[in-house]
């Protein structure tokens, strides 16, 4: 193992600098805390302990409520430290794709959330496998949505637990050592998912996806004010550094085509299919939320990556060494740019959106487990009382893999997270019959996404020739597409669910909306 040391983090000069105004840093650090401290007790107080409560919050989030804990789930530290870097590492074009991809996948949350959710208050359904293997009547179809729920969650947490190592340990300039940030950032997200459930993550989301946004907004003004202005941000690079702007971006990779395809996949399993985000579908107040939510993530979002991470990553490219790593570009440009308590604060609000979708996905994979795997395949009669238990050891136990995998991997954020979005929107198909079209078959929902994830890996590994090679996650569009295309034909070939169950959906569906 050659985990990412104290010194490659924190440069020298830097650290010095904290150093001499550790109180400052610590006292940003502390303030966070005690909101975090408040926001905990307020959600314990609404705590009922019930699974419902503790899985989906009882179904009660509000528009605003649910947008905002959308918001800080998705950006997370991938988004705050992950995607300034691969602007810094690629260029725009990387941008470009997430962008066009949240112009689909906005609509997509207004059309397939309220579908969801319908079904979700219907029937009780609190995970993915809830509605899936329900409708397809198959313990496979409900198993892979544990097996997405396992390669997604445990990943990203990985990723969150990388991002929130760096940024404890450049916020204390090196006192705390990165190993035992890690850990700090574990051992809190733990103990508040819980002991408050849904509720006390919603909670905070809210808090922190209102601090990020303005945070980010609060560092792009003093990059403008540094570089002169907004054209000077972009002429700073120089000539030599244009494709950086342009496509098909350094690499030669993003092509129009691939910008296309592959943000729309990536968003669309990041950001609808990914298990935190599925839960969120259930876990609104109605329906007619559903509208608000698209309408304020990709307007939110927008703002964010154009005005934040594009100028951010850029900005970075032009000041500082080409050496440096990565995901580290937020967080030292913070401190060339700002004054050192907003610099320090916007390091609080990166640990903020590490907490918050850390916690999420914590969450999210415990209750898949146990859900629909321990009580759907192992245990059928566990009680709700046994299975919050289970919740709460699964959770504990994801934590400790977590932690274990981020300390012998320390490698960069983004690629982590596209690769597992890649195996979430293999979801897709079986999404798309369960609520919007009934001549879908149980064998397409098994046959398809099976295919589609095998693809993905073989492409991965370079196993076989890709007809349509894409950044960091070669497979995903060919696989993608593969998939939809099977499921398609099988279900032709292949009978559909019965008359009662296609009425007990799609029937239901039609009547609601």
């Amino acid at each position: 193992m050659d985990p990412i040391a104290s010194a490659q983090i924190v440069p020298p000069d830097l650290s010095t600098a904290i150093s001499t105004r550790l109180p400052t840093a610590l006292t940003a650090l502390g303030v966070y805390i005690l909101v975090f401290l408040a926001i905990t007790y307020v959600s314990r107080r609404d705590y009922d302990s019930s699974l419902g409560d503790y899985v989906v919050a009882s179904r009660g989030l509000g528009w605003l409520v649910a947008s905002l804990t959308l918001v800080a789930t998705v950006l997370s530290g991938v988004g705050m430290a992950g995607f300034p870097g691969t602007v810094y590492s690629v260029g725009i074009p990387f941008i470009a794709l997430i962008i066009i991809g949240y112009a689909v996948t906005a609509p997509a949350i207004w059309y397939f959330g309220r579908r969801m959710w319908v079904l979700g208050e219907a029937y009780g359904f609190n995970t993915p496998g809830d509605l899936l293997g329900e409708y397809y009547g198959s313990d496979t179809v409900r198993l892979y949505t544990v097996i997405a729920s396992v390669a997604f969650n445990t990943t990203y947490v990985v990723a969150q637990l990388l991002a929130g190592g760096i940024v404890l340990t450049v916020l204390t300039g090196g006192l705390i050592p990165f190993d035992l940030s890690m850990v700090i950032v574990a051992c809190v997200v733990t103990l508040h998912v819980s002991g408050t459930g849904m509720k006390g993550i919603a909670y905070l989301d809210t808090f922190n996806g209102a601090l990020i946004t303005v945070l980010i907004g609060v560092f792009a003004f003093f990059i403008m004010m540094s570089a002169g202005g907004v054209p000077e941000i972009f002429t700073s690079l120089g000539t030599d550094q244009a494709a950086y702007t342009t496509v098909p971006g350094v690499a030669g990779v993003f092509s129009p085509e691939v910008i296309i395809l592959f943000g729309i996949f990536v968003t669309l399993g990041n950001s609808l299919l990914a298990p935190a985000a599925w839960v969120r579908m259930y876990a609104l107040d109605s329906e007619k939320s559903f509208a608000r939510v698209a309408g304020t993530i990709i307007t939110v979002f927008t703002l964010i990556y154009v005005f934040g991470t594009i100028i951010i990553g850029l900005y970075g490219r032009s000041t500082l060494p080409s050496t440096v790593n990565p995901d580290t570009v937020s967080s030292l440009l913070a401190f060339e740019v700002m004054p050192f308590t907003l610099a320090a604060l916007f390091l609080v609000g990166i640990l903020a959106a590490v907490i918050s979708t850390t916690d999420s996905y914590t969450h999210v994979m415990a209750a898949t487990i146990s859900r629909d795997f321990i009580r759907a395949i192992i245990v059928p009669d566990l009680d709700e009382t046994t299975e919050l238990k289970v919740n709460k050891a699964v959770m504990a136990l994801t934590m400790l893999v977590g932690l274990g995998g981020a300390l012998f991997y320390p490698g960069l954020i983004t690629p982590l997270a596209l690769i597992v979005g890649g195996v979430a929107v293999q979801l897709l198909s079986p999404l798309i019959g369960a609520v919007a079209w009934p001549r879908a078959s149980t064998e397409a929902a098994i046959i398809a996404p099976a295919i589609g994830t095998v693809l993905l890996a073989v492409f991965q590994l370079q196993l076989i020739p890709n007809p349509f090679p894409t950044p960091m996650v070669p497979g995903l569009v060919t696989a993608s597409i593969a998939n939809l295309l099977l499921f398609v034909g099988i279900s032709y070939l292949t009978k559909p669910q019965p008359l009662s169950t296609i009425e007990q959906y799609h029937g239901l569906i039609h009547d609601r909306l």
